[in-house]
């Protein structure tokens, strides 16, 4: 993947594919489900194609397509059985394709199953679903740090599938949304980007658009503007490596905090909230840091604290000298802005409900 992407499940009601595709590419769609006979029309609103029930023949007559994204193989298989036959059709995919890639949605069980999955179909994205405002949230981060994990050792990007609508009813088709949908949506997508995820997918259209309709529903709205921001921000994630991860306290199940010597050191205003801190690296090796708050209800000050890299080494391995440069990201207008420095250094900044910063920190050794 050379573009962050940002994927609807399903299509929107509406005969005309020109109407579908505008709305689609105004919402802030990349990736959408769409047919192989229209795939003319995907190109002139800058969107590509998710094609569905995929076959050789077909990868062959599509791979030079610029409207073309990846082709859908399936969604939560189940059981292992499945595994060589999806393996198979993988396969065959990319012999006739080597391009675009083949897609497959897993269910969130790890453990033997993802393993062998990963063994077996050898996926080249690892794409998965937890819906934590459905199913609950003391499994989520354990889902993250998994799937991150698996994805981590196959050197594959990681997707992941979320709710449009936060509403628990909403599983069984109730739309009504829950008055801080927004919040809960923001925070499902930004600690997700602190996980290295660089593919975004709304579960489902049925969620994001009226019944029949062009029109996005109230939760749709919500998801709409994180899609913007993510077209932006997106464009600098996507060529960062995820390195690691950690949390402040109190932590969740199966995450850790930062050891104490390890270089980059958070503490919140509010400890119950917590924050989640992404660590990445470009293909420089150059450093970036993500911040998210956990908590989609309070907002809080950060207090950062870049320490010696070489701590626990060797006194002659570290540099006789060095400084850290630290840039925040502009999520609006993207681009870079410097803050100061110095060897040793602490600096602050206030991070919203559910909201999350990124910034750049490049070594510079004397």
């Amino acid at each position: 993947m050379n573009e962050f992407a940002v994927y609807l499940w399903g299509t929107p009601g509406g005969t005309d594919p020109k109407a579908r595709a505008k709305v689609l590419a105004q919402s802030g769609f990349t990736v959408v489900d769409w047919d192989a006979e229209a795939l003319d029309v995907l190109s002139h609103h800058m969107l590509r194609a998710m094609i569905h029930r995929p076959n050789a023949e077909m990868a062959r007559q599509l791979a030079g397509h610029p409207a073309l994204w990846g082709y859908h193989c399936g969604d939560e298989p189940y059981p292992e059985e499945q595994f060589p036959a999806l393996a198979e059709l993988v396969g065959a995919l990319a012999q006739a394709d080597p391009g675009h890639p083949a897609f497959v949605n897993m269910l969130s069980t790890a453990g033997d199953f993802l393993r062998t999955y990963m063994k077996v179909v050898q996926p080249p994205i690892l794409s998965f679903d937890y819906y934590q405002w459905w199913w609950g949230s003391d499994r989520y981060f354990e889902k993250l740090e998994q799937f991150r994990e698996a994805a981590c050792l196959a050197g594959v990007p990681l997707g992941s599938c979320l709710e449009v609508n936060a509403n628990p009813a909403s599983e069984s088709g109730d739309r009504t949304p829950l008055p801080d949908n927004a919040a809960r949506l923001r925070q499902s997508v930004y600690t997700n980007l602190a996980y290295g995820v660089k593919m975004i997918e709304w579960f489902n259209c049925a969620a994001f658009f009226e019944q029949d309709s062009l029109h996005p529903t109230p939760a749709g709205c919500d998801a709409i503007t994180l899609n913007r921001e993510l077209s932006v921000l997106g464009s600098a994630l996507i060529g960062l490596q995820s390195v690691d991860v950690f949390h402040t306290p109190p932590l969740p199940r199966c995450t850790r905090e930062a050891p104490r010597e390890y270089w980059v050191q958070l503490t919140g205003e509010e400890m119950r909230a917590g924050l989640v801190q992404g660590m990445f690296k470009d293909d420089d090796g150059v450093d970036y840091l993500m911040v998210v708050n956990r908590d989609y209800r309070v907002a809080q000050n950060v207090v950062v604290r870049l320490q010696s890299k070489w701590l626990g080494i060797a006194p002659w391995q570290e540099p006789k000298s060095y400084t850290y440069r630290i840039e925040r990201f502009d999520r609006q207008q993207g681009g870079w802005t410097a803050l100061r420095s110095s060897s040793f250094i602490g600096f602050t900044f206030g991070l919203d409900a559910a909201d999350g910063e990124l910034f750049r920190i490049t070594t510079q050794t004397g």
